[in-house]
């Protein structure tokens, strides 16, 4: 017959698996508020090229920057443009893209 006595000592913490890719330190979070989407880009201190590039993927080419702040983290705030037609006005045309060949 075995026997189990609490001695009251703890036991190790689980070490996380080594190998692998390490965290990458720029991440985007993505806010949506209605028809408004946000894409926070942040960037830790000793964050790569590589590592901005691969996190900047995540946010659409048409976001415009709105806003930045920081002091140990960065953070780029970019803004989608909605796409919902019932935002543009009736009766007003559409804006036309430069550079067309009318």
């Amino acid at each position: 017959m075995m026997s189990t006595v609490d001695s009251g000592d703890l036991l190790p913490e689980p070490r996380p698996v080594t190998g692998g890719r390490p965290p990458s330190l720029a991440e985007v979070v993505t806010v949506h508020d209605g028809q408004r989407v946000r894409h926070e880009l942040i960037l830790a201190p000793g964050a790569t090229a590589a590592d901005l590039t691969t996190a900047m993927i995540l946010v659409p080419p048409t976001a415009s920057l709105v806003s930045h702040h920081g002091d140990v983290d960065v953070a780029l705030v970019f803004r989608e443009v909605p796409r919902d037609a019932e935002l543009v006005p009736r009766g007003d045309p559409l804006p036309r893209q430069s550079g067309g060949g009318r």
